[in-house]
Order: C-alpha cells, then structure tokens, then sequence
C-alpha cells in the first residue's frame, strides 16, 4: 500500500517533473527516482503528472473565513457549528438562529456573503488560525499562553537572582485557634541552582511572611547547608507585601537590585511557580486534607476531612480533625525542603540537586553577619516579661539579660518556624538573644546563674552606698552662714551596738578583785613568806 505524501512534497516532485517533460529530457528513470524516494509506486507518480495541475498537488483553500468570521468566533467562544447556524440564518434573511437574535454587526457583516458548509468552515477555521487564537476565544488568555512559545532566561550563576512568590497551599490545616484553613507559603529560591533558600507558613502572607522568608535565605545555617548569601537582584510581582516599604528598603540597605514583574504574568517567573507545582505533586497529594483530591458525586473529598465551610469552622472539635499547622510545618514540610535541596535531582540543571549545583559553581558568595539582620528581616510583636521570661509559641525564653526586667514591654523578633531563639529588643536598642528553657545548654544554665548572682551583688552594693548617703543630711543655714554644715546621723542598730560596747569598757575598768577577799600578790622582803590562811576560829 502507497504511503500518504505531504501535499507540499508532492508539488515539488510534480513541478519538478513538469519542468523536465517541458525540457524534453523526461525518462522513465527519473519517474523512478521520484517514487522510491516517495516510497510509492511509478503508478502513483504517473498519476500525478496525469493531473497536470501543480495547484491540484497542494489541497486548496477551501473558503478564505472574513473579519466576520473571526469576530463571529469569538463572539461563540470558538464553537464553529453555532457559528454556522447563524450565518445560514442570515444568508437566508432571518434575524433569530436557534431561536436566538443574531448580533447586528454580524448581520452586516455576512449579509451578501456566499455560503459554506459546517465542514468547509471547521477545516477553514483550524488551517487559517493558530492553536493559540482558538484557545484564547475559548478558554481565555489562559489557554493562549499554553499555546505560546516562550524565550529561555539565560543561565545566571548561584545566589545571582532570587525568585519570591506566595502560594495558598490546597491542604486543610488546624491553626491554634480557630477552624481549618489553607495557609500561605511565601518562598525564596535561586535562579542558577533551583535551591529553596527561605520560606514561611502563615495563616494570611504579611510583610512580616517576607522578611522572615528573606532572612531565612539571607543567613547561613550549616544546620539547611551551605546556602545563605546576599543576591544580587530578586524577581518578585505586584504584590503589596512584597511592595511594602520595610521589604523595599531592606533591599536597598543591602544594595539587591529589586525586579518588579507586570501584574498577572507567573509565566514570567516560571522557575518558582513550577517548584509549588512540585510541593503539591510530591508532598501534599499524599497527605489528609489535600483539597485537590478526588471528590465524591456530591462534591465531598474522599477521606475523613471536609473542606465545606460549615466542616471548616468545627473542625477543632470534630472526631476526625485535620493535622495542626505546627506538626505540618516541622514534621512535613521542613523536612521536605531538605530532602528537595540535597537529595532530588533536577532536569533543568543537568540531573542534579540544588546542593550539588550550588557546591559545583565557584560563583564568589557574599554574607552578611547574623547580627545585622536581627533589626532588619525578623517578624515581630510586643511581649511582656513574666516570671519565667518570655512566652512565645507556648515557650518560655530566657536569658541572663532579663533578669529584673519582670512586667516590663519588650519587642522581640523571631523566624516563625525557628523556636530555637528569639531576639529581644527594648527601646528599639537590641537587649539580647533569648533560648527556651527546655532547651538551654548547661553553660547556658551557668551563665544565667552568675549573671543573677552579679545582679545581686551589684544591688547590693548600690544599697548599702545609697544607706550610707541617707545617713549624711544637710544641717539647716542659720542667719551669716555662707557654706553648708554637716551633721552625721546614726542608724539605730548601730548605736545601740556602739552603746553597749562603752558600757563594757566602763564596767572593764571599774572592776576590783577585792571585792572576792583576795589579795593582790606582791613580792616579799627575803627571808619573809606568806602567812598560812585560816578559817574564821583561826585554825
């Protein structure tokens, strides 16, 4: 069986062929040649010269479609057998098709038209206009730019360009108060290596969600690996928390060119957009409360879990509740964005991980100190000093620097998935890094008990200096006095103890051993002795 030729193909051999018959020098060889390289036979491409007609080997135009046409299309969102019920309608001089007023601009426009049939019109409209212009009357601009063709950005080294981003997570979760919610994620990733550098989980993305993101991707922690370095430009949208005034300026203050996307392109910052795609491919489709899932006739998830509004707000008392936002984010999903950086390989950067990709660039890296970030890229609220520090997220912190400090306001800053410190400042000035109690190390521990025994001490001190200044008072200025005189008071206490130490020396000085009947010893003349003592009958 002969194969099908491409029409194009096939005018070119027959045009070919002509030329030679005209020339004369046509042979059977060459009829040959032409259909073993078409793999038919020479019957076929007798055939073809038969037809003589160049224009009969391309499969003509059929009905060339009018500006009508088009508009006509858009108008029926791409549906081309509505389209041909209209326009007999009006070639055959009514208003309505399928009951339906026809448009006037249509009427118009196909009035004096000739007709064509629905198959003439499908095959004119798929050969004459693009997949993404059907698409775009169809579904929308949606659907247009999954017909588009797109440039590539060019390769930029590591930590170069970062990628910021929101995304609602299609998961149900339990925050501490309230029904089940689809938290935020705000993310940070690296344009070169595909690396996660920093993210946050919140109820609602803030600008607080930013910086902390930021902060995470600015600071190195050899606990996430060696990532953690100040870019050199970000890509973030029109979004007002990226926007917002603290986010801008804690650009600028460490000089990160900041590049802000038209509204409404995630086409343009696919590298990010297609690593949420991962998230929910390999990690939430597995878990409860996925909301993307498969449904039920009735529109319920499969599972225990309900996402229906009503669901939503009991589900802190239900019998099947969904997991808490705390056990997601430290079980789950932190564990996750390691396993994405060090152990999953990308096809984007040749079959590697982000951790490989990052160690393989020998891209210089430029860190900023830990310190310098504290003030600049950390959520925070006011908190009051209690007896055991600061509560926070149902932990106390401490720190030797608290000591005294009870019932007192402070700010503190923190990263909201990070329980292992808190920075405390008081007046806007940094008072100190502050540590669980459950978690403090036993130098930790001594530290704290030096600095409250220090404290205590130093009080101390200062008591007993301000005592000894209450004791000194300014005698009162009589009539001609120019200076000020002054007079010594004595606390109680110690002048009675000074009272009774002269009485003492009184009594000390006023004894007498004649009182008992003794005689003072002296010495005696040679010769002489002491008389022998007797009772009162002189024996």
């Amino acid at each position: 069986m002969s194969r099908q030729v491409p029409a194009q193909q096939r005018a070119a051999t027959v045009a070919r062929l002509l030329q030679l018959r005209e020339a004369g020098t046509l042979s059977g060889e060459h009829v040959r040649l032409a259909a073993a390289g078409h793999g038919v036979d020479e019957r076929t491409v007798r055939r073809w010269l038969q037809r003589g007609d160049q224009q009969r080997a391309v499969r003509p135009e059929w009905h060339q479609l009018s500006d009508t046409d088009r508009e006509a299309y858009a108008y029926f969102r791409g549906n081309v057998t509505a389209l041909a019920r209209a326009r007999a309608a009006v070639l055959a001089g009514e208003t309505r098709a399928a009951g339906v007023p026809v448009p006037p601009f249509l009427i118009d426009g196909w009035t004096g038209a000739a007709p064509v049939a629905l198959r003439t019109l499908q095959r004119a409209f798929a050969e004459q206009m693009t997949p993404g212009e059907r698409a775009y009357w169809k579904t929308g601009e949606a659907g247009r730019r999954a017909a588009a063709a797109y440039l590539q950005r060019p390769w930029t080294p590591r930590n170069q360009v970062w990628e910021l981003d929101h995304k609602q997570l299609p998961i149900l979760l339990l925050p501490r108060r309230g029904g089940a919610v689809q938290p935020w994620l705000t993310s940070v990733i690296d344009d070169g290596t595909r690396a996660l550098l920093g993210w946050a989980i919140t109820l609602n993305p803030s600008t607080a969600t930013v910086l902390t993101a930021l902060r995470m991707a600015l600071t190195h922690d050899p606990q996430r690996g060696p990532f953690g370095a100040v870019p050199a430009h970000t890509r973030i949208d029109r979004g007002l928390e990226f926007a917002a005034a603290a986010v801008t300026d804690a650009l600028a203050a460490l000089v990160v060119g900041q590049h802000r996307l038209p509204g409404f392109t995630p086409h343009l910052k696919g590298k990010i957009e297609r690593i949420h795609r991962t998230i929910e491919q390999t990690l939430l489709g597995g878990l409860p409360g996925y909301t993307r899932g498969p449904r039920d006739a009735a529109g319920r998830l499969h599972g225990p879990l309900s996402d229906r509004a009503r669901d939503r707000e009991t589900a802190d008392t239900a019998a099947v509740r969904p997991m808490r936002l705390e056990r997601f984010v430290s079980d789950y999903f932190a564990p996750w964005v390691a396993w994405y950086n060090t152990e999953r390989p990308h096809s984007m950067i040749g079959g590697l991980t982000p951790l490989h990709a990052w160690n393989e660039d020998p891209t210089a890296l430029h860190r900023v100190d830990e310190r310098l970030l504290r003030h600049l890229l950390l959520a925070g609220e006011d908190k009051k000093v209690g007896p055991y520090g600061i509560r926070h997220n149902k932990l106390d912190y401490t720190a030797p620097e608290l000591h005294g400090r009870g019932g007192q306001v402070v700010q503190i800053r923190y990263m909201p998935h990070d329980d292992r410190q808190i920075e405390v400042y008081a007046g806007g000035e940094h008072l100190c890094t502050a540590h669980p109690q459950g978690q403090l190390t036993d130098a930790q521990r001594d530290e704290f008990r030096r600095h409250a025994k220090d404290e205590a001490k130093q009080l101390a001190a200062a008591r007993r200096r301000a005592s000894r200044r209450a004791r000194t008072v300014l005698a009162p200025l009589s009539d001609g006095q120019t200076g000020e005189t002054q007079t010594n008071l004595v606390a109680r206490a110690d002048a009675d103890r000074a009272g009774r130490r002269r009485d003492d020396e009184a009594l000390r000085r006023r004894a007498s051993t004649s009182l008992l009947g003794l005689v003072e010893p002296y010495a005696l003349p040679p010769g002489q002795t002491y008389p022998k003592p007797t009772d009162e009958n002189g024996r």
